[in-house]
């Protein structure tokens, strides 16, 4: 039997190679590779003699479309098939730590391969990611990652810039470089390729409220990451931004006591995020967080809303909301289950990632304001002829009419309604006519009986008479 001895050096050394410096990023994933040195030390955790070969694919997928390239194409008819290039922007999540991983020896592999937003991995029949969905419909994408490992930051990472650690003041850095790798890798035609970037970032803000409240303030946040934003706006052509909101980030505590959990992930997880872990069992702390967290999403969501990335026809930035009231999956038991989570209960797995590239991806086809804010499992989305394009601002409005023609109506002539209440009208008066002509006939009536009997000389007996009648 093999077993994985890992020493804190090595993970060091990787840190040193790959992480970003900005708020800390690199010494936090120094602690926390070191908290899972001493987990593999102290538990003989064994090693998997082979990678992960479990597979979350798709296998029924089928999509047909018209290809005609439309002749003014800008970001508001921009189509799956007019993607030509992918990037990522965030922390450990879109670098996929854990992801693959049986045990947690393996949080410490980026397995890029099958992140839910740039993996590009075998194909939707084996692996559910964004890229691969994409693929469905432009076979000459590029810029995804593929395969997985501690130190592999070049080619097969494409246009992934995201680092494990990293918080919204890094996403700066990590623009600059983005931009850099489309001006000069040679997959990327930086002038006319349409790109689409997804946006993720905000966990390890969240989970440094306690150690850093002035820099993890909503503020701060939105600022930071719209220095990013701002920059991509300014400077590349042809860009659809996908931004990813934040979950509530209080659930994930529970993920620790789950189906599928264990001790060494309850430990990993109050190293990766001790503050959000210690608000499980205290009510004024987890609603401090939960408030901060709301925040967060509230007013990133203002920022894009404000306009200020739609002021041209090449480029917007769309916050896409599935996380944003997510709740956590549970078994059919009711427990929660942590199998949608990396063994330190913080990382998505290849379940949790299938997730949610399956809810980015409808949320893409979702108009502004009617996106679905909780992820679920669920079928993917298709375009329909009626609406073809992603989903921006100036695009969702109402849908595109359809061939069926609507009743036509002669402007001049009289209303149904006006005729059905005249009719009415005619009917009450001719009975109230009819009532009056019979009350007229019938009191001209007792006026002649009477008048013949007094010409008579005759007493009219009124009893006799009412008796007669």
């Amino acid at each position: 039997m093999k077993y994985l001895i890992v020493s804190v050096c090595f993970f060091v050394a990787v840190a040193e190679l790959v992480f970003g410096t900005g708020s800390g990023a690199k010494e936090l994933w120094q602690k926390q590779m070191q908290t899972l040195d001493e987990l593999i030390a102290n538990n003989k955790i064994e090693a998997r003699d082979s990678p992960n070969t479990r597979k979350i694919g798709l296998p029924f997928f089928d999509i047909a479309f018209e290809d005609e390239i439309p002749v003014d194409k800008t970001v508001h008819t921009l189509r799956p098939q007019d993607i030509d290039i992918v990037g990522a922007m965030g922390d450990s999540i879109t670098a996929a730590n854990g992801a693959g991983a049986d045990t947690v020896a393996g949080l410490a592999i980026e397995w890029v391969g099958i992140c839910y937003s740039i993996g590009g991995d075998d194909s939707l029949e084996q692996s559910i990611t964004l890229p691969n969905i994409l693929k469905k419909f432009n076979p000459r994408l590029d810029g995804y990652s593929v395969g997985n490992g501690p130190l592999v930051r070049k080619y097969p990472y494409g246009f992934n810039v995201a680092i494990p650690g990293a918080r919204a003041d890094d996403m700066l850095g990590q623009a600059e470089v983005l931009i850099d790798l489309l001006k000069t890798d040679n997959r990327s035609n930086y002038h006319d390729d349409w790109k689409m970037i997804t946006l993720f970032i905000g966990g390890n803000d969240l989970c440094a409220i306690g150690r850093d409240p002035e820099g993890t303030t909503p503020e701060v946040y939105v600022a930071e990451i719209k220095k990013a934003l701002d920059l991509l706006h300014s400077e590349v052509p042809r860009m659809f931004v996908n931004l990813v909101d934040i979950l509530d980030i209080y659930l994930l505590p529970y993920v620790g006591y789950g189906y599928g959990s264990t001790p060494q992930c309850r430990a990993l997880q109050s190293s990766f995020c001790g503050y959000v872990v210690d608000t499980m069992n205290d009510t004024v702390q987890k609603d401090y967080l939960r408030g901060i967290n709301r925040q967060y999403q509230m007013q990133l969501q203002a920022l894009i809303d404000s306009g200020i990335y739609d002021t041209r026809d090449d480029f917007t930035v769309i916050v896409q909301p599935f996380l944003r009231d997510a709740v956590l999956p549970y078994t059919e038991y009711g427990e929660v289950d942590a199998t949608y989570f990396a063994p330190d209960c913080f990382h998505f797995s290849d379940i949790g990632h299938a997730m949610g590239a399956i809810n980015l991806w409808n949320n893409m086809l979702e108009p502004v304001g009617q996106k679905t804010t909780v992820w679920s499992i669920t079928d993917l989305k298709v375009p329909t002829k009626e609406h073809p394009y992603i989903f921006t601002y100036k695009n969702s409005g109402p849908a595109i009419p359809t061939t069926t023609k609507a009743p036509e109506v002669n402007a001049t002539s009289v209303p149904v309604w006006v005729i059905v209440l005249a009719a009415i009208l005619l009917v009450v008066l001719a009975g109230e006519a009819f009532m009056l002509v019979y009350l007229l006939r019938k009191k001209s009536s007792k006026g002649e009986k009477s008048q013949t009997m007094s010409e008579k000389g005759g007493h009219v007996n009124e009893g006799a008479y009412v008796e007669k009648m």
